[in-house]
């Protein structure tokens, strides 16, 4: 039998008799079986359906009941699949936590050594949301997707329009607006009356009427508007299928504890679509998290500390869930824009003493500890406001102060 060791310095004690290691591929898997007082076998295997059944089988037939692959892109989410519907336990580790182990790199030694790590109970499992969570999840990613197109499309357009010396962004607040796109579609369709498109501006664009008229003059020809038609219809198109994407979200949000949503809504700077998207991400219940620290790790809003020779240092946040955390990020803009609001005292706080966006990412990440306990059931949200907070600080100082003048006392 192969010594479970890496190196001769280094002994492991295994935990498990039975195992399974498979280094994953697009084109190929390495499978590694282990039964304890055996020699070790390495197969190779095909990615078509019946080779990842065949692969199932021989497991089985091994009566093997644990097996370990990398999260490697989206090809093991298959070979999961399968796997877990006949029963078998998976361990999906994240292939940064595996590559920190010391390993030589080849496809049968990169299985032996998954199977060595789950042998000897090396790694921990990532989390591995159910059917229809992902089927959830997806539909939020894709909307995200879709949006974050629209907005590079309208930046084309002004990209376009700025060729051509028509500052029209320099004058609306946002090419999102009503009016700014109804000037562009009217460009597109061979408008030129800079009136008429001056009289298509509404609510405050309607004092800036000659500082528009300033903007739009430009000269645009039957090739700048064919594109700016394609544009608006790749816009059109985009939006028709988030319109589609949102009927299926709610089908989803139906099946959750509507007391759930409503006291998710009622953080501050968490919206319709942000609520959707925490409860894509993380489920409606923090059973995979046993604390909100490992949510918070899990998700990339918890700072990295790295300390030598005594000194540590700030790392910066860690990878992890970029969806959920752009839009936790989102949401503490919004928060700390809220006239009044805990938040926002919170981060002029925080401001004096780290920069803005550190400052940010510290609001966020204590919104998700708040989340974490709301989706727990631990706690209710309450909005105590900016003056409660200067009243806890000036509090949290006075007891500091008293501390430090008991000590000089005692040592006087």
């Amino acid at each position: 039998m192969e010594q479970l060791q890496t190196n001769n310095a280094m002994q492991f004690h295994p935990q498990l008799k039975r195992a399974c290691g498979i280094d994953v591929h697009k084109e190929k898997l390495t499978a590694c079986f282990y039964i304890s007082g055996e020699q070790q076998q390495v197969k190779d295997y095909g990615t078509f359906t019946c080779d990842l059944e065949k692969i199932r089988d021989d497991i089985l037939q091994q009566q093997i009941e644990d097996v370990i692959m990398e999260s490697t892109g989206i090809y093991w989410i298959a070979l999961c699949n399968i796997l877990m519907s006949a029963g078998i336990r998976v361990c999906v580790v994240n292939p940064r936590f595996v590559k920190n182990m010391p390993k030589e790199k080849t496809d049968r030694k990169d299985a032996r050594w998954l199977c060595k790590l789950l042998v000897n109970g090396l790694v921990r499992n990532s989390f591995i949301a159910g059917d229809d969570q992902r089927a959830f999840r997806d539909l939020c990613r894709m909307r995200t997707k879709y949006s974050n197109h629209i907005s590079q499309t309208r930046n084309r357009i002004v990209k376009n329009l700025e060729r051509r010396n028509i500052k029209l962004r320099s004058v609306v607040s946002s090419m999102n607006t009503v009016s700014a796109m109804a000037i562009v579609k009217a460009i597109a369709e061979g408008e030129s009356d800079i009136e008429k498109m001056v009289s298509l501006c509404k609510t405050k664009l309607k004092k800036k009427k000659e500082e528009m008229r300033k903007a739009l003059h430009g000269v645009i020809t039957p090739h700048d508007r064919m594109m700016l038609k394609g544009l608006l219809d790749d816009i059109a198109h985009y939006q028709k299928q988030i319109k589609k994407i949102e009927k299926q979200i709610h089908t989803h949000t139906d099946k959750i504890n509507t007391g759930l949503i409503e006291n998710l809504r009622q953080v501050k700077g968490v919206g319709e679509q942000s609520t959707q998207i925490i409860l894509a991400e993380i489920g409606d219940n923090v059973k995979p998290f046993a604390t909100a620290d490992k949510l918070a790790a899990w998700v990339g809003l918890a700072p990295g500390n790295k300390e030598s020779a005594g000194k540590k240092f700030y790392t910066g946040t860690r990878d992890g869930n970029v969806y959920l955390r752009t839009a936790l990020i989102q949401v503490a803009w919004a928060a700390v824009r809220t006239k009044n609001s805990y938040w926002r005292a919170l981060y002029y706080h925080l401001t004096k003493r780290m920069p803005m966006n550190k400052a940010i990412v510290a609001i966020a990440r204590k919104l998700l500890r708040l989340i974490y306990k709301i989706i727990k059931g631990t706690r209710t949200y309450v909005e105590y406001g900016g003056d409660y907070f200067m009243q806890r600080l000036q509090e949290r100082l006075h007891k500091k102060q008293n501390v430090a003048d008991k000590i000089i006392a005692v040592s006087q």
